[in-house]
């Protein structure tokens, strides 16, 4: 155990950060069960995102495999050619319970209509037109779902960072400081016992 000075007050001072102690930790704690609230609520959202996105890639892969099975491998890569886009965005951050979070806005996105794909709509089939619906939808889920991904990692280390924290002062700081009002409150009482035991000495003396 530290070397402790067994004064009174010390043992004031031992007993205050005991409290403060204490108090941190309920905080902690209140704030770990919001993470975790938030973060299982986030797994929700992922999970349905990537249900999601795995059901418009499947979709839209058979699309595109159909798409070249009719109309030819040469349409599809003509068309794919001239439907080149850039997508724009805002990314930006916000907290949740003193966690930064990507909040990611779409300046543009890159679902189009039929006349803006940049290729003749004469000769090309609805059934190209749907692909390349299909493959623009993939990119904003895509995007959605990155977002939500970073949101949970980022959760999650901080459980972890606050779970540390809260161990740290239960099982190591709390006992310490406990072990130190002990010794300096047995200190002080056997010093008071010496104390009583010579003041009768001393009396028993002078009578």
């Amino acid at each position: 155990m530290e070397q402790v000075s067994p004064t009174r007050m010390n043992l004031l001072t031992k007993k205050a950060q005991i409290g403060l102690a204490t108090q941190g930790v309920d905080l902690l704690k209140k704030k770990r069960d919001a993470l975790v609230k938030e973060f299982f609520s986030v797994v929700g959202q992922l999970l349905d995102g990537r249900d999601k996105l795995n059901q418009i890639v499947q979709e839209a892969y058979t699309s595109l495999l159909l798409a070249k099975a009719v109309e030819g491998d040469y349409v599809v890569d003509s068309v794919s050619l001239n439907t080149k886009q850039l997508m724009y965005i805002e990314m930006t951050e916000k907290s949740v319970w003193g966690v930064k979070v990507p909040d990611i806005k779409k300046v543009s996105s890159l679902s189009r209509s039929v006349l803006d794909r940049g290729y003749g709509i004469v000769g090309v089939s609805p059934r190209i037109d749907r692909t390349a619906e299909l493959f623009e939808n993939i990119f904003d889920v895509i995007l959605s779902v990155a977002a939500v991904e970073i949101h949970l990692k980022r959760l999650g280390t901080e459980i972890k960072k606050t779970t540390r924290r809260v161990n740290a002062l239960e099982q190591n700081l709390v006992p310490k400081l406990k072990l130190q009002v002990r010794y300096i409150k047995n200190t002080l009482e056997e010093r008071a016992r010496e104390d009583t035991f010579r003041l009768k000495r001393i009396k028993q003396n002078n009578t």
